[in-house]
């Protein structure tokens, strides 16, 4: 929760410091952005869900299937600590690209409304700003959900190389 915490304020700062050029941006200027951010958390809720089916079917039929108990399935995880922990791990990317993906699609789906509005005098450079705010914090969220990818995958790759060594190590010992 730390880390979304230090993203909404990394996002606070950059909207408190480009406050007088955010009034000057105009929203084709951000079509680029939505669209690259539409792009990528669709390419990695796809990619990353289907990795996570693939890989991990039995938690994924023991958490929706009604085969086994919950006390059973907590067994379960517990027996697997390592493999729940990247579980979670793929879980939470998954879910931060879904809510960054659901985001876009409702600034897409709002903007020609609330364009079309008028709202009694409101200052427009206050709409920019908290335009500019929200913007930020779902690029750094879906970057950093990009960056915990990598990261997750480098590290198995280590864990499977290693487990590969050890395996020719123990045949070899034989």
């Amino acid at each position: 929760m730390t880390k979304y915490f230090m993203i909404l304020v990394i996002a606070g700062v950059m909207s408190w410091i480009t406050y007088p050029e955010i009034t000057a941006i105009k929203y084709g200027d951000y079509k680029d952005l939505i669209g690259a951010l539409l792009n990528v958390s669709s390419i990695i809720f796809a990619i990353i869900g289907a990795w996570i089916a693939i890989i991990y079917p039995k938690a994924i039929g023991k958490t929706f299937g009604n085969n086994l108990k919950s006390n059973e399935f907590y067994a379960h995880l517990n027996e697997n600590k390592g493999d729940s922990n990247y579980l979670s791990e793929l879980v939470e990317i998954v879910l931060v690209s879904a809510v960054v993906l659901i985001c876009v699609l409702i600034i897409q789906f709002l903007y020609p409304v609330v364009r079309g509005m008028d709202f009694f005098g409101l200052n427009v450079s206050i709409l920019k700003s908290t335009g500019f705010f929200i913007l930020a914090t779902l690029t750094i969220c879906q970057l950093h959900a990009v960056f915990r990818v990598i990261l997750a995958n480098y590290f198995f790759l280590n864990q499977l190389r290693k487990k590969n060594v050890d395996d020719e190590i123990d045949r070899l010992h034989k």
